[in-house]
């Protein structure tokens, strides 16, 4: 027993260790891509989509990019290493840099206008205005990453395209061997230990780090005392960050200086010119390589079935659309009306509420399936089953954005106001808490879109060890693909239910933001 308990905290050590690693690959990704963007229309016009449509992908469609690029160029173990951390990364980054881009977009014209006037340079705009006003962002986004890395860990350590599989040691290949040996009790282990790791992270780190940051009361923090030490660490930490922010403004106000004295030895078209030919070998490199995944002979064997591959990509998405639509209206009403009446009832339940939020939604996607399996086999439905991994997989995206952030953004005079005129029940609900609300609802919801398709690979197929239980959908069909080894098939169905969402983003989305907008008159 003891080594097996010592077994189970190396793996989850492993598995933290990868998931660190990401996450700070998430966070300089988030301020290298979301402040450019932020800035800049052109760079917004062109890397918007992008990110848009890679936040689409489950994570399941990243295997032949990733593997190819890392594991068959690396050495073991790096390159597999590298795999795993790049698929953890894939979901943890997305939300992170679409947060910093938000923050800064909306940084108020004064403050830029105010920096031209003192002709700031770039050092100084970076540390001075654009990271501060992105940390708020990162540290709430930062709470909604770590669980998505959790819920796909899974999956990220254990990478199969095919007769290529790769097992890495960590907390989600424990539980999967457990599994597969029928070893229930270190199942169960696994599970208590990813739930211990997600418990002491929130507490530790997180939510510590969210009240820190926004230097305000959230009506969240779980241990008061505990956070005392994570704000001291915090205080002193931009002590020392704005010490060396002030030496690199004056280093580049020197170096600047220095070089306006001579004539230039790039002009802008030849320092164009050369991001764009690094930009154009870079592709080129990954073109090469996935013309080496795609071969020739293959592709005229797949084109051959291109139509009946089409049609079964068409009846699996409006399957698996069926299943997330459920899923989404309940749980939306769901986290709504909780929410709602723990805003009535004393701090207390709300740090016990975002608390078990964080634990239930950490917990990885394919580990519910053996929690259940046990009702399966007594009849229960396997369909119950995959709607509730689609909800873990999605609502907590509207959960975390109406927890942290929305209730704590309601106007307390308007709310006693009500209180005040004895305004209560389903009319105060409808027509004051809601509209408060719904541009965090919106967001939470169009996170949570996205995040109920990437779900389906796991909820609608999972393999317990001689058993395997599929449920027709896109998500069946990926990872089918994906497991077989039928990479031109997993290519079709990954660009199908990619377009399909990133259209629904650009219509529906769009309209219910444009509506929302008008009919509450939300100001951005």
């Amino acid at each position: 027993m003891s080594g097996g308990i010592l077994e189970l905290f190396v793996a989850l050590a492993y598995s933290a260790a990868r998931m660190f690693i990401a996450y700070l690959l998430s966070v300089a990704s988030a301020l290298l891509i979301g402040i450019p963007m932020g800035r800049s229309e052109k760079l917004e016009k062109v890397l918007y989509p992008i990110i848009d449509v890679l936040q689409s992908v489950p994570i399941l469609g990243f295997f032949p990019f990733v593997i190819t690029l890392t594991a068959n160029v690396l050495p073991p173990p790096y390159g597999i290493e590298l795999a795993s951390i790049l698929l953890i990364f894939t979901s943890q980054a997305w939300n992170m840099i679409l947060g910093v881009y938000a923050s800064v977009k909306f940084i108020p014209p004064y403050i830029l206008d105010m920096a031209k006037i003192y002709r700031l340079n770039l050092v100084a705009k970076l540390t001075k205005i654009y990271i501060p006003a992105s940390i708020p962002a990162i540290s709430k986004n930062s709470i909604i990453s770590w669980a998505g890395g959790l819920f796909f860990l899974v999956s990220s350590e254990i990478i199969a395209l095919g007769s290529t599989n790769y097992a890495l040691e960590g907390i989600g290949t424990y539980v999967q061997m457990a599994l597969e040996s029928g070893d229930m009790q270190a199942v169960s282990l696994g599970i208590i230990g990813v739930m211990f790791l997600s418990i002491l992270t929130y507490i530790l780190i997180w939510n510590p780090m969210y009240s820190a940051t926004i230097e305000v009361s959230t009506g969240t923090e779980f241990v008061p005392k505990i956070d005392r030490p994570f704000k001291f660490f915090w205080r002193r930490l931009k002590i020392v960050a704005g010490n060396i922010s002030d030496f690199l403004i004056i280093v580049n106000a020197n170096l600047s200086n220095k070089f306006l004295l001579k004539k230039p030895s790039f002009s802008k078209k030849a320092k164009l010119f050369t991001v764009i030919v690094t930009f154009t070998l870079l592709i080129s490199y990954i073109l090469v390589k996935f013309a080496e995944w795609l071969n020739r002979a293959q592709l005229e064997i797949w084109a051959t079935g291109y139509s009946s591959l089409l049609i079964e990509a068409t009846e699996g998405l409006l399957v698996s659309l069926l299943r997330i639509t459920v899923v989404l209206i309940a749980g939306f009403f769901v986290v709504l009306a909780i929410s709602y009446l723990l805003y009535e009832k004393t701090s207390i339940y709300r740090k016990g509420f975002v608390l078990s939020g964080e634990v239930l939604s950490s917990i990885p996607a394919s580990l519910w399936w053996p929690i259940f399996i046990s009702m399966i086999s007594l009849g229960f439905p396997p369909e119950l089953v995959s709607m509730f991994i689609i909800f873990q997989g999605a609502i907590w995206y509207i959960f975390f954005n109406i927890a942290l952030t929305g209730v704590g953004q309601v106007e307390k005079n308007i709310m006693e106001m009500a209180k005040i005129y004895k305004i209560k029940g389903r009319y105060k609900f409808f027509n004051i808490y809601v509209p408060m609300l719904t541009p965090f609802v919106l967001s939470g919801a169009s996170s949570a879109w996205g995040g109920a398709w990437n779900a389906t690979i796991v909820a609608e197929y999972a393999i317990l060890g001689n058993q395997i239980i599929s449920l027709f959908g896109i998500g069946y069909l990926i990872s089918e693909a994906t497991y077989s080894g039928n990479s031109q098939a997993l290519f079709l169905y990954i660009l199908i239910l990619t377009s399909f969402i990133v259209v629904l983003n650009r219509t529906l989305w769009a309209w219910l933001y444009s509506y929302a907008k008008k009919k509450y008159h939300i100001i951005e």
